[in-house]
């Protein structure tokens, strides 16, 4: 089963369970436009049957004009996504290429039963190059049936390797057996052909101005000689000069056996383009299955993240901590934790630069530091000045972190350094105020200081720390969520659970495009 996609792709091979459909490169079918949700749509196979489930998507997923939010796929229905110009055609089985039918219409002229047995050779081998399987195999019939339409005694296809050298990729002689050197080859014909696309096909290579003078023609005494270029031919670039070259196709013989008709010459090239489509769909195979791994270490990757940070609620006699975080990806730059000790309660947030994959690493390295000078007691500018002077040894200023670490005490205090993170939010006795000192972000510096300030803190008081991904995300409307629903919350009963839904209903299903992160803390006794 294929999907064809009108004006970006030619055709896209399903297969497996799930095939998911977005503008994230994470999917199996990225399609890059903005309007387009990052998780749009996922095609879902049952039974035998696929299935389009819409992701709750922003413009919702639509089938023959009907929007929809599961439906089962009919051959030639037509999917789009709330984006006119993009079209996806479900296709049950790919239609008959227009050389099969330039080749059905020839024969019916000609009528010519070794032409038939040709066309029934060319069908044979379009059918097993449609089907899969390993792609040598499928070359390695190919081959065999290309030698019986032109009694060829040898056949290879080549692929272009480094500095596009043609490089023998699979053989095969007369008798089936596959050939692992292509000794006396005519290597300036392929060469030539892999270079320019320029094709060769002839019936008696020694009587052909051009080729009787070549050496390896004339050394191995060539007369059957055909090498044509393997390039897919999409139905948006009909001009060859725009397909893709794929590789080389070649055959040869020492005996000049007879004339390659015209339909024979449709043959061949139609023989050529389908042992390109099989190279085509091989790569994409390839690059789906490599993406299905991605997508399993990155599930992988986001659960052991989700493992290192704390528990969202944690409580002690005289305070309690709760925190919330969402990534843009899969995993993020952000993280918090939270720390009880027997009389101080010790909250972290952070925001490493960047996203993704390297600022999740950096970020699940700084919380292990941290936590382990926590372990030993330091105190919290001698800690950050430790993995400060350790990130710039090893990032060199490449990658960097704001932080802030708070620890609320036993004794009505609040002591905490700020390594340039937004500015913590205090909330008491019904005000809210901003602690606006700081020092450098970690990582920029290795001489960086860093300085404690403390503020009383008494019960009833509390504290939001959170990342500018929350602030400074934007809605559909270019509006940003701003300081102030955080303020407004802060003063409430349900301070963090509050924000989290002002937060959702701010953002109406658009993808955030930073890591989001808020902590609250307060003082009870």
């Amino acid at each position: 089963m294929l999907i064809r996609i009108s004006g970006q792709h030619d055709r896209v091979f399903l297969s497996g369970a799930e095939f998911t459909i977005g503008r994230s490169e994470d999917c199996d079918l990225v399609l890059s436009d903005s309007r387009i949700s990052r998780l749009h749509a996922r095609l879902i196979e049952e039974e035998g049957s696929y299935f389009i489930v819409d992701a709750e998507s922003r413009r919702g997923t639509f089938v023959n004009g009907s929007r929809c939010s599961r439906t089962r796929l009919q051959h030639k229905d037509q999917v789009t996504f709330g984006v006119p110009e993009i079209t996806v055609s479900y296709l049950e089985h790919e239609p008959h290429s227009s050389s099969a039918g330039l080749l059905l219409s020839q024969l019916s002229v000609h009528g010519d039963s070794s032409e038939l047995e040709q066309l029934r050779l060319f069908l044979e081998a379009a059918r097993t190059l449609r089907g899969g399987g390993i792609v040598t195999d499928v070359l390695r019939r190919m081959l065999s049936c290309a030698i019986k339409i032109t009694s060829a005694e040898r056949a290879f296809v080549y692929l272009p390797g480094q500095g596009n050298k043609a490089v023998l990729a699979c053989g095969v002689d007369a008798a089936g057996m596959e050939l692992v050197n292509d000794d006396g080859v005519s290597r300036s014909v392929v060469d030539e052909a892999m270079r320019t696309a320029a094709e060769f096909i002839t019936a008696d290579a020694m009587q052909q101005n051009g080729l009787a003078a070549r050496e390896s023609i004339v050394a191995h005494e060539l007369r059957v000689l055909v090498a044509i270029p393997l390039r897919a031919i999409h139905p948006t670039q009909p001009q060859a000069a725009e397909s893709r070259m794929h590789g080389v196709l070649y055959l040869d013989s020492h005996f000049a056996t007879r004339d390659l008709s015209a339909v024979g010459h449709d043959v061949l090239h139609a023989l050529a383009g389908e042992c390109a489509a099989v190279l085509e769909s091989a790569k994409l195979l390839e690059a789906e299955e490599g993406a299905r791994q991605y997508r399993q270490e990155m599930a992988i990757a986001a659960s052991i993240q989700r493992g290192l940070i704390t528990h969202p609620k944690i409580s002690c006699d005289f305070a309690h901590a709760t925190g919330y975080s969402l990534p843009c990806k899969e995993v993020g730059g952000d993280f918090f934790d939270i720390h009880a000790g027997e009389n101080v309660l010790t909250a972290i947030i952070a925001d490493v630069s960047g996203k993704g994959v390297s600022a999740a690493l950096l970020a699940s390295l700084i919380q292990g530091m941290f936590y382990a000078q926590l372990d030993l007691g330091m105190e919290l500018p001698k800690a950050v000045g430790v993995i400060n002077r350790y990130l710039c040894s090893r990032v060199a200023g490449q990658k960097y972190a704001t932080l802030l670490v708070a620890q609320i005490g036993r004794d009505h205090t609040l002591r905490f350094v700020n390594c340039g993170h937004v500015p913590a939010m205090i909330a008491s006795n019904g005000v809210c105020s901003y602690v606006e000192e700081g020092d450098l972000p970690i990582g920029l510096m290795e001489d960086a200081e860093y300085h404690l300030i403390e503020k009383p803190f008494p019960p009833g008081s509390r504290l939001c720390l959170l990342t500018d991904g929350i602030t400074e995300c934007e809605n559909a409307a270019g509006q940003e969520f701003g300081i102030m629903p955080v303020e407004a919350a802060l003063l409430g009963p349900n301070p963090v659970a509050e924000i989290v839904a002002q937060f959702q209903r701010f953002c109406g299903g658009r993808e955030i495009q930073d890591d989001c992160t808020l902590m609250f803390v307060e003082q009870i006794s």
